[in-house]
């Protein structure tokens, strides 16, 4: 843990963070009384790759054992992360149910731009990258906000293998700052995942900036989306061809993916 002086250093040194860590802690408390989602019967985490399977109107999921793979040695790092310095704790990890959906839509999708929005070590992007190789094309721009700990920038996405990162932006700083520039120097993104602030106002504005340049058909896939409304509105809007919510393991809490229109 960090000393009140030591933080207070950190932020010194890095005054352009104080304003949105401090709009950050403000929303996540004034988020508590956002009205939860209402969505249910969320798919079993063991149903991912049947689920966007049946999402993208696949005959069968097929696909092979890459993301397995992933899962081994995502193991190996999060036991050698725990013996040394860990400035992110446990729960920023993406769950394997969050990177199973984004490894299969992936494979599915065979998208161009990937942008996510929360990183921590990587566990997430090592899912996508992954699918992207396996794909053969493809770029995924990661945005991720630090915590408060000495060297911590370092250790964002410190679980990405060496032979994967030819594929990597990544982008140190919040969503709200970096997010427009991203998708501004992209143009068009095939797909968007949420795992940064989830608070409903938040979300909702990732959502809404990444659909205004979302190519048709392409998705939008969320982290931990029932504590509030704003995953279950963007399921429900016009553009929307389908969605489906899951279970995830390892945690209580749900994600999310939906498909839009191709001809929106």
């Amino acid at each position: 843990m960090l000393s009140l002086v030591n933080r207070v250093g950190l932020l010194i040194q890095h005054p352009g963070e104080i304003r949105e860590r401090v709009r950050n802690r403000v929303a996540v408390w004034s988020d508590r009384s956002s009205e939860r989602s209402s969505l249910t019967e969320p798919a079993d985490a063991n149903r991912v790759e049947t689920t966007v399977a049946e999402l993208f109107g696949a005959t069968s999921a097929g696909s092979d054992d890459s993301w397995l793979r992933i899962e081994r040695y995502i193991e190996g790092q999060q036991t050698s992360r725990d013996a040394d310095f860990a400035p992110f704790q446990t729960f920023h990890d993406g769950t394997v149910t969050l990177g199973r959906l984004c490894y299969h839509t992936c494979r599915q999708l065979n998208p161009r731009t990937v942008v996510e929005t929360g990183v921590a070590y990587g566990v997430t992007s090592t899912y996508i990258l992954r699918a992207l190789a396996d794909n053969r094309k493809g770029i995924l721009h990661s945005i991720d906000l630090p915590p408060l700990a000495a060297d911590a920038e370092q250790h964002v996405g410190r679980f990405v293998p060496e032979d994967l990162r030819d594929s990597w932006r990544l982008h140190i700083g919040s969503a709200k700052e970096l997010l427009p520039k991203v998708l501004t120097q992209a143009r068009t993104i095939d797909m968007f995942v949420h795992d940064s602030l989830h608070t409903y106002a938040h979300m909702k504005w990732e959502f809404d900036a990444a659909l205004s340049v979302l190519t048709p058909g392409g998705v939008v896939i969320a982290d931990d989306i029932e504590n509030n409304r704003a995953f279950e509105e963007l399921a429900h809007r016009p553009e929307i061809q389908s969605w489906a919510v899951l279970r995830q393991e390892g945690k209580t809490a749900l994600c999310g993916i939906a498909v839009t229109k191709a001809d929106r």
